[in-house]
């Protein structure tokens, strides 16, 4: 064992547990599978609209798609790739069991690094969530009944969704922007990928990696909160999502944690892309209740 860099990890046992492409050896054929049924999914939606924008950049967009139901609630999902790959193209699929249940669907698009820092990545993602509240009526959803999702990276981005104080940060908005949220297999802590290949391209030191952790953000709404991951993620996964949800309740967040049984890193998402799934099911019961 080389010297230790955190907990009781060196580097190399450290980047195993964060390296989940190296532990989903299959991880491409998940990717492929995602994105041939978002093809599917957009071609057949009805009330589909395609790169709307929420400012003036090129990653400045999300899609939108609508259930044939009036004024409905919204879902809106962050993708993942450790804030440095992949895109909302892959994860359309993800919509259609919200749209079969009369829920509305958004996907969010955001700027990877290193092109940017993460500290712009995050209030990038904040400002597109506020342009999505505001655009409620415009757009068809009812933006008083917001939910948000995210996988991976786009858990982060979740986690630091929900602990922004909106009145602070937009003198509009109300403090409950988002009524309740689903971070899945997500990062609360950024101090252990600092110390990662993962880490390089996001221009973290100690105090931005603390800064932009949500495990060390005081919950700021009342939103419910479902915090998700695959049973067979690797040990600092289930560390990070237990350490996030203790944190959380000791400052009183409604929140609880959900293991997906045999769910691995990638997999884990066809719980929720599913009618059937462990987490479809969590995130409607929190949606329409």
């Amino acid at each position: 064992m080389g010297d230790i860099v955190y907990l009781d990890y060196d580097a190399e046992t450290l980047f195993a547990e964060y390296n989940n492409r190296g532990k989903v050896p299959d991880f491409e054929a998940f990717i492929a599978d995602f994105e041939a049924r978002s093809d599917q999914l957009r071609a057949n939606a009805r009330k589909g609209r395609v790169d709307l924008p929420y400012g003036d950049g090129p990653r400045d967009r999300f899609d939108l798609f609508l259930p044939d139901a009036p004024n409905p609630p919204l879902h809106i999902f962050i993708h993942g790739g450790y804030w440095q790959w992949n895109d909302k193209d892959t994860y359309a699929f993800l919509a259609k069991p919200f749209l079969e249940a009369g829920i509305a669907f958004a996907n969010l698009e955001y700027s990877l690094c290193p092109e940017v820092i993460l500290a712009e990545l995050v209030d990038q993602v904040r400002r597109g969530i506020a342009h999505i509240w505001r655009s409620g009526a415009e757009l068809g959803y009812d933006r008083d009944r917001i939910q948000v999702s995210g996988h991976s990276a786009g858990g982060h981005l979740t986690g630091m969704v929900l602990t922004t104080d909106w009145s602070a940060f937009d003198g509009g908005l109300p403090a409950d922007v988002v009524k309740s949220g689903m971070p899945i297999s997500g990062i609360f802590d950024l101090e252990p990928i600092r110390h990662t290949p993962i880490g390089d391209p996001l221009g973290l030191d100690a105090e931005s990696a603390a800064a932009l952790s949500p495990m060390f953000a005081l919950p700021r709404t009342k939103a419910r909160t479902v915090v998700a991951l695959g049973s067979f993620e690797g040990r600092e996964f289930h560390r990070q999502a237990e350490a996030f949800a203790t944190n959380c309740r000791s400052h009183g967040a409604d929140i609880r944690i959900a293991s997906v049984h045999g769910g691995n890193h990638f997999s884990v998402l066809e719980s929720l892309g599913a009618s059937d799934g462990q987490l479809f099911g969590l995130a409607r019961e929190m949606l329409l209740d």
